[in-house]
Parts: structure tokens; sequence; C-alpha cells
């Protein structure tokens, strides 16, 4: 009797219940990793169409596959409601944490970045321990997983009030314009700060050293993937990475693996 070891057979033999239809994952604006198409000049019908790497690896596993995939683009509080709720089948980027791990099953990390801090030039600020940030004013970018990442790093801190923001661009022009005070400070994605930083020309502003390292998968929504399901999309996107696919995504956007 002849056998069929494709993951298009297995994943007929899953017969998962979403499957027969289209595949919706959220992310947000998170340049360089994940992007709207019309921020660089793109209209009309792809207004709302998702860019960057990670886009790149989700479709690239969906076309594995043989599996119709869209992506949307949206705040990320609202992206990250409806993945939790199954809403949505996926959502990315993702860190690995105990609350992530609770609502999705989480993809091997794939790409790997830092968290920094930031400072506005004439401070003359170096971060270089979690006690430097002491009686500070530090903006981030949350609830999210940077939010998460800092508060963890303080809790032996005394005296930091840490304010959230709604985006990582609002939180950068916040810092450039003095809101945080004399010595406020910003944590945030080294890759995304240098990369709104030119965009948005804020050219006072400075890296004052590393936070902590972060790397970043995709997350299945657990109300809609079995854990039988997700080893299906698992081994699909290892096969991609095997082949050197998802290296040839980085490496053309100047990002470093994680795996």
């Amino acid at each position: 009797m002849r056998t069929f070891p494709s993951i298009l057979l297995i994943w007929l033999i899953l017969a998962a219940p979403t499957s027969a239809a289209e595949w919706t994952f959220v992310t947000e604006d998170f340049p360089p990793f994940t992007y709207r198409a019309e921020r660089f000049g793109n209209t009309g019908a792809g207004t709302h169409q998702a860019k960057g790497p990670l886009v790149e690896i989700v479709q690239a596993v969906c076309s594995h596959l043989r599996q119709d995939c869209s992506i949307k683009v949206h705040p990320w509080q609202r992206a990250l409601r409806q993945a939790e709720q199954g809403e949505a089948d996926g959502i990315f980027t993702v860190v690995r944490s105990p609350q992530r791990e609770r609502a999705f099953h989480i993809t091997r990390m794939l790409v790997t970045s830092r968290y920094s801090v930031f400072a506005r030039e004439g401070s003359a600020f170096v971060y270089s321990q979690p006690g430097d940030l002491a009686g500070r004013v530090i903006g981030v970018y949350g609830p999210s997983g940077t939010s998460y990442v800092l508060s963890q790093r303080l809790e032996p801190v005394a005296d930091v009030q840490i304010h959230l923001t709604a985006s990582n661009r609002r939180l950068l022009q916040m810092l450039s314009s003095g809101r945080f005070g004399e010595h406020g400070l910003a944590v945030l994605n080294q890759d995304v700060a240098w990369h709104l930083i030119k965009e948005e020309q804020l050219d006072g502003l400075y890296e004052t050293g590393e936070l902590a390292m972060v790397s970043y998968g995709i997350g299945l929504s657990r109300k809609r993937f079995s854990e039988a399901q997700f080893k299906v999309f698992e081994q699909a996107l290892d096969t991609l990475i095997a082949d050197g696919t998802v290296s040839v995504i980085l490496r053309r956007h100047q990002l470093q693996a994680a795996y």
C-alpha cells in the first residue's frame, strides 16, 4: 500500500476546521518587521496590505501548505484581542512569555533584535545596568512585549516612573520634544527605533545602551488550532528554514535570524 508523507496530506488527515476557509493573521505597524504598504507610497486597493519580512515568512508557509491566508494590520491591542479571542487565526510578532503561551501556540523564534535605551542629545546618559534607571521617567510602548521585559528588569529598581504610550512612533516624538522631562528616557526595539528616527528625522536622539535581547516568532490561536495542527504549521516553517527560504528573506531585510 502506498503512503504519501507530504505535509499537505497530513494536514488533510488532521482535518483542521479552519483549513477549508482563508486563515486570517493579524499584525501591527512595527517597521522594519511588519508595516502597512501605504506607508511607502502604495494606495488604493492595497491600502491595508501588510508588508515586511515576517509577513513574507507567513505567506511562504501558507503557500507551502497550499492554504489561502490574509494578513491585516491593526493597532497592537486590537490585533492581540482578536487573536486571543479566536477571531483571528494567528498573530505576529510575538515574544515568548507566560501570558502569550497561554493564548497561543508559538513557533520557534525567527528573528533576533534588542531592546535599547534612548535619550535626548545633551543628556550624557549612558546605560549599563538596570540601577542606572533609578529616578528616571521612562517611556515605553505598551502594554507590549517591550513593557513586559522592561518591568522585569526594573523589579529591583526603586523610584522609576514608567509612561506607557500608544505607539513607538509617538514614543520617540514625545522623547524628542522633552515630554518625559530633562532626564527622560525611552525603551524600544533597536531596529524599530533607528527605522523611525530616520523616517521622522528625529536627529536629536541617541542610543545609550542595550537593555536586553529579544526574539520574535509567530503565534497561532489555541482557540483555532490544536497541538497537532500547530505541529503541521511548524513543520512547514522548519522546512522553509532548512531550505534557506527564511534566511533569504531575513538577509534581504538586513535582519538577524534567531535560529
